[in-house]
């Protein structure tokens, strides 16, 4: 058996490559013959029974045409026939080799031939002996056709029968032109079957083979969807479940709660001053703490029975069942204790504690409230930023008799509502730059904010808050409108885009509001894109899915951010037409590894094969910039590139002067 399976392509590949009737491979052949065994074994059953039928058939024309010799010729027949067809039987029963049995078969043809002519040969009725063996071509043909004997052997068989045929007419008492008239036509049949046999028998081995070449097609094929099946469904860093792996197990667990009542515990788990972490020890340390983050706290959730997945940056989802609330804690504290165990140095801490811990915020599925994991991942995160709020290394449950209680959040919401009437809001703008020509492509823009005391607020924690509050509508609508008129109205640059949330996209008069700002200004639709982060499962969700088709309608490019980092899978992709796809920049942070490499040129072919646009993110590296021109990657964002700044400044960053030089 040829084991490797790239092997046996290059084998088979090479067999159709050949001609017909040249010498196929050794190997090739035992595995066609082995792929054939059982049919074989039950066909040459089948045709020796049938076969030797006919043969004792046959004697009923040796008692009419030859009286004097007939009841010979017939015991010659029962006696050749079904001795061959016992031994054929006992051997087909007992699971003797097929060469074995075909060579009886083709022995059992001769000996039958050579048999009966002995017998009826001496007969007086030579004319009509003569004209009988006519019909010894039901011999040549049943040795090269009826049987699946290997040409070789059938051929031998076949010549040897015509050759018996032959002699015995040359020794006929009949005319000599009639003589000659059997033997030509003996050997010319003798061609006819012979060609006959071997086109058979070449073209059940190109079936083999095509059939082979189909079948190694269909494995690629099916790997190749296991791939990319790992691809959609596992974090590419941790190796953990990514988000949307996890919403598929949440599935299930859901439905047992629906079906048994069995309550479910969901963890919202992030991992403290992380930022601190990663500037301080490095992207390459900081993607190691996570690994072993990760690993802890999915060996802790499987101790209790539960699911762990990466939920995206530094945070992790987890969910198992749970009784009741101290259940739920008992859960997430041992979840928490895992991560404190490993004792990872963090020296960049602003609180007492030296090592690397984390913050979790849990809820608990409540028969007054819809079960959805979007749901119980807000009310998740709601108490994560109070258990953050506490000082952090702590779990908070959440109380849904105190939602929205705390001073934090509470006075955040009040800043939020205010936001655009104080003039709290500002927006920086991100290039992307084209990588060929060197110039800028479009500006990203970001937004921020300060609170009353003039103290920047992390886009981390209001953001969260303005779209469980609803105040994200009209921090949007603000971030689109400034965006348009600062960057496209002023010609800033060609393009802008604009992160949107999916709480804006469920509004149904978003798509009129855009359409509204773009027709005021006189501006091109497709000069705004607008960038959906994965967040949220698009696919499940017909209200965004009809807010994205208005938006296409109208002009405006849709572009796909941080993809691979959680639901952006394949079902994004499939669920909307994409202009553009944002990869996310730990992709091109790991391909300094080969694996990593190789998985990010994974991901950019499953993109550029559904024709589609991409930006790798996270460019901060010369070298870094040079393996995007290599890899052919049409656009570039990153540090490198230039840093988010107010609209003065994006287009003069020093990024882009390198950028140009390369170019």
């Amino acid at each position: 058996m040829i084991q490797d399976e790239e092997e046996l392509r290059n084998k088979v590949e090479l067999a159709l490559s050949q001609r017909r009737w040249g010498r196929a491979l050794p190997i090739l052949y035992r595995e066609f013959e082995e792929s054939n065994d059982l049919v074989d074994r039950k066909s040459v059953r089948f045709g020796m029974r049938a076969a030797v039928a006919c043969f004792l058939l046959f004697g009923c024309f040796d008692l009419w045409l030859f009286p004097d010799v007939g009841l010979y010729g017939v015991l010659t027949r029962m006696t050749v026939g079904l001795g061959f067809l016992a031994i054929v039987e006992w051997q087909v029963s007992h699971e003797r080799s097929m060469r074995t049995i075909n060579a009886t078969c083709a022995s059992s043809l001769a000996v039958a031939a050579l048999c009966w002519l002995l017998v009826v040969s001496h007969t007086s009725h030579q004319t009509n002996f003569a004209n009988f063996m006519v019909f010894g071509t039901v011999f040549v043909l049943s040795s090269s056709l009826f049987f699946r004997i290997r040409f070789s052997v059938a051929a031998s068989s076949s010549t040897l029968i015509t050759l018996l045929f032959a002699f015995a007419a040359v020794n006929a008492d009949v005319d000599v032109s009639f003589k000659v008239i059997l033997v030509v036509f003996f050997f010319n049949f003798l061609g006819l079957a012979l060609y006959l046999s071997w086109q058979l028998a070449a073209e059940r081995y190109v079936t083999f083979l095509n059939a082979t070449r189909a079948q190694l097609n269909e494995m690629a094929d099916r790997e190749k969807g296991l791939q990319l099946a790992r691809i959609a469904n596992t974090d590419h860093l941790t190796g953990l479940k990514n988000r949307r792996a996890a919403v598929q197990e949440y599935d299930s667990f859901r439905e047992r709660w629906l079906r048994d009542g069995k309550a479910i515990g969901v963890l919202l788990v992030d991992v403290d001053h992380f930022k601190a972490y990663n500037d301080h020890y490095g992207h390459q340390s900081g993607d190691r703490c996570l690994i072993d983050v990760g690993h802890a706290l999915q060996a802790a959730a499987a101790k209790a029975g539960g699911i762990l997945g990466r939920y995206g940056g530094e945070e992790f989802l987890a969910f198992t069942h749970v009784s009741d609330t101290d259940e739920l804690y008992q859960f997430a504290e041992s979840l928490r204790k895992a991560v404190e165990a490993l004792a990872l140095p963090h020296s960049q801490r602003r609180d007492s504690s030296n090592v690397v811990t984390v913050s979790i915020g849990a809820s608990i599925t409540r028969t007054d409230a819809n079960s959805h994991l979007d749901r119980m991942c807000s009310e998740a995160d709601n108490a994560l930023y109070s258990a953050k709020a506490n000082g952090r290394n702590g779990t908070h449950v959440f109380d849904a008799e105190a939602s929205l209680t705390d001073n934090e959040d509470r006075n955040l919401a009040v800043i939020l509502e205010q936001a655009v009437e104080r003039d709290h809001l500002s927006l920086v703008y991100q290039p992307i730059v084209d990588v060929e020509r060197g110039g800028v492509h479009a500006v990203e823009t970001l937004m921020r904010l300060r609170g009353p005391d003039g103290v920047a607020i992390s886009p981390a924690i209001f953001i969260p808050v303005a779209e469980r509050t609803g105040a994200i509508i009209q921090l949007g609508r603000w971030a689109i409108r400034t965006a348009c008129s600062e960057i496209l109205a002023a010609g800033v640059a060609k393009k802008v885009s604009v992160n949107v949330s999916p709480v804006q996209l469920r509004e149904a008069s978003f798509a009129l509001f855009v359409a509204g700002v773009l027709t005021e200004m006189k501006l091109a639709p497709s000069a705004l894109a607008l960038e959906i982060t994965e967040g949220f499962d698009i696919a499940s969700d017909s209200k965004v899915l009809q807010t994205v088709s208005a938006l296409q309608r109208i002009g405006v490019e849709i572009w796909l951010d941080d993809f691979g980092t959680g639901y952006a899978g394949l079902s994004w992709l499939q669920a909307v037409e994409f202009t553009l796809v944002k990869i996310d920049q730990r992709f091109l942070h790991n391909c300094e590894t080969e694996e990593g490499a190789k998985f990010l040129q994974d991901i950019l072919q499953l993109v550029r094969n559904r024709g589609l646009s991409v930006v790798l993110e996270g460019v901060e590296t010369q070298e870094q910039m040079d393996y995007i021109k290599k890899a052919n990657v049409p656009f570039a964002q990153g540090f490198y590139l230039g840093r988010p700044a107010p609209v003065e400044g994006p287009l003069a960053a020093p990024g882009i002067v390198h950028a140009t030089r390369m170019g």
